[in-house]
Parts: structure tokens; sequence; C-alpha cells
């Protein structure tokens, strides 16, 4: 991947998402609320920053039965890490769970619309 691909740009932009939008929704919503968003954005960061660091070597290996195993251990891990993070937000008092999921959400958002826009760039001959 090269330095200006679209899940490069992708970190940053959400990152000042998940601030703004975290402390918007903490002072306009609630307490909770913010903190959900922040909780799922951040996990979704984590999980996107795991998921390269682990495709990055799933490529170096010469097998292809182990660079299947280790994509599909990492695939399972990062999944049930969104689900253990849901289920935790749905079971604690202080935490919305349907904020937590609006915060996973952001980051595959955020990407689509970069990945749009720089397709649109290459379309247009820029």
């Amino acid at each position: 991947m090269e330095r200006n691909d679209a899940f490069y740009k992708t970190f940053p932009v959400v990152w000042i998402i998940t601030i703004i939008a975290g402390a918007l929704l903490w002072i306009l919503g609630s307490q909770k609320m913010g903190i959900s968003f922040i909780l799922g954005s951040v996990t979704s960061l984590m999980m996107m920053s795991s998921l390269h660091r682990s495709s990055k070597s799933i490529t170096e290996l010469t097998s292809q039965i182990d660079a299947q195993r280790k994509a599909t251990k990492n695939y399972f891990f990062r999944y049930g890490f969104y689900a253990l993070i849901l289920i935790t937000s749905a079971v604690h008092p202080n935490l919305d769970v349907i904020f937590t999921a609006i915060g996973l959400f952001v980051f595959k958002l955020v990407l689509y619309i970069i990945s749009f826009i720089d397709s649109r760039g290459e379309i247009n001959g820029e």
C-alpha cells in the first residue's frame, strides 16, 4: 500500500471526528452518549490498526494455508472484540449501545468517503 492510500488518510480524519463528535455529544447530549461514541470509535481505530499490521505480516507468509489460518484467526479476534465491546456497552448502565455501534461504523464510513473522493480524482485525471 502506498502512503497516500485511502486507508492511511482515514486514521487522522477519524481521530478528529472522534474528538469533535465525542465532545459535542457529551456537551449537547449526555456524558453517556459521548463516552459511548468515543468507545466505539477508538475500538474501531484500534482494530483497523491491528488489521493493517496483521495484513502486512500475512502477506509475508510463504504458505497459503498458514496465511489463511492467520487471517481467519485475526478475523475472529476482531469481530469477537467488537462483540465484547457491544455487549459490555449494552450491559453497563453508563454506556449506550447505539452510540457505541455508531462509533464502530465511523472508520468504515470515513474510509468509503475518502475512497470515493480519491476515485473521483482519478476519474477526472488528477
